[in-house]
């Protein structure tokens, strides 16, 4: 760990997603990712022509979070708008400082159907909504 990692927190790992409405690519959607730990953060980004987009990790500093006995909890929820709808793809409460904890150290490469029900799942603690699957290795 190098002096820059310290208090260095992860909100939000990496995710990358395959996103299709009954099939087909999702071209052109607007994603966001929406995270709420000390303050609400958001960032957007648009699907590419085959429907895929990524979000690289987000990571945030407290120093007093790696000192203190503090419990992590970090809202999630990633948000897709396409064709005039909104859906509600990834809802969770991230509750560890690493890296690809949401999934339980499998990362976040995920395919995303926008017609599925979201379904609710119990990986690493709290539960997951999603839409999506992901692979489980």
């Amino acid at each position: 760990m190098s002096i820059s990692d310290i208090g260095r927190v992860c909100t939000f790992s990496s995710i990358k997603a395959k996103v299709t409405l009954n099939g087909q690519p999702a071209i052109g959607a607007k994603v966001t990712r929406l995270t709420d730990w000390k303050k609400p953060l958001e960032d957007t980004t648009v699907t590419d022509q085959n429907g895929y987009f990524e979000f690289p990790a987000l990571y945030e500093r407290s120093i007093g979070q790696k000192v203190l006995p503090i419990q992590f909890a970090v809202s999630q929820v990633v948000t897709i708008d396409y064709q005039g709808n909104s859906y509600e793809i990834w809802v969770t409460t991230k509750m560890s400082t690493e890296e690809n904890s949401e999934l339980d150290g499998i990362s976040l490469d995920l395919t995303c159907e926008l017609s599925n029900e979201m379904k609710t799942y119990r990986v690493s603690g709290p539960i997951l909504g999603t839409i999506c699957t992901w692979n489980k290795s």
